[in-house]
């Protein structure tokens, strides 16, 4: 059945110009709209610092920040629900559905949080709504990365399709980066004067930027795989479970992958705000532009990487990745302090080249470990599950840690441990399990 879907090698040149353009609308609706779900996703953890004296009131600072690290992490507990929700909606109904239904979610629910009142005002009542809408961010979120990424593998032609999926990472950073500099821009401009404004504007914006991400995803097709195998009647009719009983290996490499690599998103690109701002005492306005700076520069750099990924293959990619992260970790994060603007711009720039060639790497080798019938459900659960660990409790854990030992560097150390780990799981990949086993050489 994969090969009877994967039928663009034998369109005649017209069809396959037309299949090309709808290939490129079909990777902007995909990546546009993972743009806003970790814009919305990521703003919480740009002012968290914020939040913390907004829901989480009390004597000791570091409390308060463990206590809103920790709500940043529910969201994680709960992303391989969404990734069994909407990959089931994704493998049974098609890749279009899912992708309209996250991005309401997420809109929703960031827009929520963005007018909602805080502690001093409703009392308990505030961080409960709080953990209330971020549950449901993180059910959004769940689900994205799996359609989005099963969309444009299926849109793609074979011999691009790194570069193709490596705008979902890409644009995802991107959007990261504009929460970071909205969060940044936001502190700069209110929080003196109106400090319950400088953490709701950035989720106020999610409003606009979901009513222009539903006008783009709701003029795309269902993807041509999706849609030979509807017509085919060949569709899973209970793809979580047919997931666990016959691609069992498969899953558990998809989990590891995304573990190592949501690890270093998370650290790298979202907790090292919360570093900056709580253990570098670095002002939270120069922060965020920092961030903003390094993670635009990681946007760019990712699909260039997606290029030569298609070439090299993800298997060398990824380990290229893995080793500069055992090497550039600890130096580079050595330099960041409040005393040099630019150094620290320097060093987060720096870390984000291991960070990038994850991405490209990592987002080619999720949709290919599996074929299109649970696809979708896979790839959201797999990478969900990986998110727990990976994204939902390192934050956290590395703020306990750094409070216990006194050590400040306990972020690079996890970031080291982990490129260790992808080192190791890298080995246990010979060839693809339903894809093209030339892109894992």
């Amino acid at each position: 059945m994969e090969q009877a879907v994967a039928y663009t090698t034998a369109l005649d040149q017209g069809a396959r110009a037309r299949h090309t353009s709808e290939a490129k609308k079909a990777t902007v609706a995909a990546s546009f709209g993972t743009f806003l779900e970790y814009y919305d996703f990521s703003c919480y953890g740009y002012v968290a610092a914020m939040l913390a004296s907004s829901f989480f009131p009390g004597d000791d600072p570091t409390a308060s920040l463990l206590s809103t690290l920790a709500v940043f992490g529910s969201a994680f507990i709960v992303r391989p629900l969404g990734g069994i929700f909407f990959g089931h909606i994704g493998d049974r109904y098609g890749r279009k559905p899912t992708l309209l239904a996250t991005v309401l979610l997420m809109g929703f629910s960031s827009t929520a949080i963005g007018l909602l009142p805080t502690y001093a005002s409703i009392g308990v009542a505030a961080p409960v709504l709080l953990i209330t809408f971020r549950l449901l961010q993180g059910l959004s979120a769940g689900g994205e990365i799996g359609g989005a990424a099963s969309y444009i593998r299926e849109w793609a032609p074979p011999q691009r399709r790194a570069l193709y999926i490596s705008f979902i990472p890409g644009i995802a950073v991107l959007g990261k980066a504009t929460a970071a500099g909205m969060a940044g821009i936001a502190a700069a401009m209110f929080a003196k004067e109106s400090p319950d404004w400088a953490w709701r504007v950035p989720f106020l914006a999610a409003f606009p930027l979901m009513l222009g991400c539903l006008w783009i995803r709701l003029r795309i097709e269902d993807s041509p795989e999706f849609k030979a195998l509807q017509t085919a009647g060949a569709l899973s009719k209970a793809p979580f479970g047919e997931l666990f009983r016959a691609y069992p290996a498969s899953l558990a490499k998809l989990m590891l992958f995304a573990l190592v690599q949501t690890v270093g998103t998370y650290i790298g690109t979202v907790y090292v705000a919360v570093y900056m701002k709580a253990v570098l005492k670095m002002p939270q306005s120069q922060v965020g532009f920092i961030v903003l700076i390094a993670i635009t520069c990681a946007a760019v750099l990712i699909p260039i990487f997606g290029w030569v990924t298609d070439r090299l293959g993800a298997k060398k990619v990824l380990a290229a990745s893995y080793c500069l992260y055992i090497v550039l970790s600890y130096p580079m994060y050595a330099l960041m302090g409040p005393d040099s603007f630019m150094l620290s711009v320097f060093a987060l720039v720096v870390t984000m080249l291991p960070y990038t060639l994850c991405q490209a790497g990592s987002y080619l080798m999720y949709p290919e470990l599996l074929p299109t019938r649970v696809r979708s459900t896979g790839v959201s659960f797999g990478h969900s599950f990986g998110s727990v660990i990976g994204g939902g409790l390192m934050p956290y854990l590395a703020t306990a840690l750094i409070a216990w030992s006194g050590d400040i560097m306990v972020p690079t150390y996890m970031l080291m441990a982990n490129g260790a780990l992808g080192l190791f799981v890298i080995l246990s990949v010979r060839n693809a399990a339903a894809g093209d086993a030339r892109k894992y050489r």
